[in-house]
């Protein structure tokens, strides 16, 4: 049995690749999009299961979904973060909702006076 190598022929001056950092931004920024639109969807599922009706299980839910929202985040944060990388918004953004999350956290896991807290879901949710 013999074995054929394939080579792949060279790419002349006309299909040599160009603009793949452009495309990879572009794509990148689509899934920092998605991860963005996700921590989002969290105010309505804070809406639904925390605000009117927090339980032990939907404390523990909610935990879960932070910790694999700012994991996420973090992975983000380390692409964006270096000086080389190209887009400021984005970077921006991540950074942001990183923060946000970690903001959540503090209001319904952490340490923060009662009062704080309240007034952080009023103007979140509009409750009075």
């Amino acid at each position: 049995m013999s074995v054929v190598a394939v080579t792949p022929p060279l790419a002349g001056p006309a299909e040599a690749p160009s603009g793949v950092a452009a495309r990879i931004l572009r794509q990148f920024r689509v899934q920092v999009e998605d991860w963005y639109d996700a921590c989002r969807d969290l105010s309505n599922w804070e809406a639904e299961h925390l605000l009117d009706n927090l339980t032990a299980e939907h404390r523990a839910e909610h935990a879960r979904l932070l910790d694999e929202l700012e994991r996420v985040g973090r992975w983000l944060l380390l692409l964006t973060q270096g000086e080389s990388f190209p887009d400021k918004a984005t970077a921006d953004l991540v950074s942001m909702t990183l923060q946000d999350l970690r903001d959540r956290r503090a209001l319904w896991h952490g340490d923060m006076p009662r009062e704080q807290a309240s007034q952080i879901v009023r103007e979140v949710f509009g409750e009075s």
